[in-house]
């Protein structure tokens, strides 16, 4: 996980994460890494439209947006 958190802070590309909230709402998120500590990352959240701190430990997945072609 943390390698696709890297790739997006170094290639300036978002990511989709898998996160759950503190209060265990989970949610699907498009983000871009702006900074990786060792227990937060901050990134830019598409979904809430501002920079946010999210937890490692709540990051449940990490990985490339997958985009499809309309034929």
């Amino acid at each position: 996980m943390k390698l696709f958190l890297t790739q997006s802070l170094d290639q300036n590309k978002p990511i989709v994460i898998i996160y759950m909230s503190n209060d265990g709402d989970i949610s699907q998120r498009k983000v871009l890494v702006k900074r990786i500590g060792n227990k937060h990352f901050i990134a830019y959240c598409y979904l809430k439209k501002q920079i946010r701190t999210f937890t490692l430990e709540n990051t449940l997945s990490a990985g490339h947006i997958r985009y499809s072609k309309v034929v």
